[in-house]
């Protein structure tokens, strides 16, 4: 299906819950934003996807934050665990064993289940608030009706 169906989906969606329901900018900022993510998280298994990009690139720079925040590791050490950290997010981008579409595919429903549960995880241990793990469904759920409705 077009990125451009994916994106408009979910934003009209989104729409729809902020006219019904009154939230914080900052709170309908953050659920704008993990609906527009989410949206495109089943598309993380294309080779071409933008997505698999910049989510690849995020993850390489927090964990590089992570491991500079440390400040019990030495310079040396922290230098080495970043070239480890960059050669296997290089290798892990390039050769995902996955596939666009079948069995080994994000595009199937077991993964509505699966990423919202790692997000609302992460959220906790982030002291961020839960209720967000909605527009995670919302936005992973829309992007897998978008592509069944597409079949038909």
């Amino acid at each position: 299906m077009d990125w451009k169906m994916h994106m408009m989906i979910p934003l009209f969606i989104y729409i729809g819950i902020m006219l019904v329901f009154q939230m914080p900018v900052v709170y309908a900022l953050q659920a704008l934003f993990l609906l527009m993510f989410t949206a495109f998280l089943p598309d993380l298994d294309h080779p071409k996807s933008v997505m698999r990009r910049i989510s690849f690139i995020v993850i390489f720079y927090l964990m590089v934050f992570a491991v500079t925040a440390n400040l019990q590791i030495d310079m040396l050490t922290k230098f080495i665990v970043i070239t480890i950290l960059l050669v296997l997010a290089n290798y892990f981008y390039k050769r995902l064993p996955l596939k666009h579409r079948g069995k080994r595919s994000f595009h199937l429903w077991r993964y509505f289940c699966v990423f919202p549960s790692v997000f609302g995880l992460a959220f906790v241990a982030a002291n961020i608030n839960i209720s967000l793990v909605i527009f995670t469904i919302i936005g992973f759920g829309s992007h897998l009706a978008a592509d069944k409705i597409n079949k038909f």
